[in-house]
């Protein structure tokens, strides 16, 4: 009976001993986890930040390009106004110049 007892308790010694053996491993795990985890998180973040950027470069870009074609087009408006009423505009800087030249009283 007492090697019974004995072969019993040395099992559950040894149960403890296993139990005690995979939790450590399962710690052991478990911090591997999460430091794959942090290094994943980290990268995530990273590669987020840079398409982040890649959008902002992109839409400053787009933004630019569209500013440069708006200005071309209204220079070139600007232009060809000038060209089309050149004759209206000579005619009127031409009738102010007489205005501020021509003295009141000789009208």
């Amino acid at each position: 009976m007492q090697e019974i007892v004995t072969k019993v308790l040395e099992a559950e010694k040894e149960a403890e001993q296993r139990i005690q053996e995979a939790r450590s491993k399962a710690g052991e795990i478990r911090a591997q986890a999460d430091q794959e985890l942090q290094g994943k998180l980290e990268q995530a973040r990273e590669q987020a930040a840079r398409r982040s950027q890649e959008i902002v470069e992109q839409a400053r870009s787009q933004a630019q390009a569209e500013y440069e074609k708006t200005l071309q087009q209204s220079q070139e408006e600007n232009e060809l106004f000038f060209e089309k009423h050149e004759e209206q505009i000579d005619r009127a800087a031409e009738a102010v110049v007489q205005l501020i030249t021509t003295p009141e009283w000789s009208s």
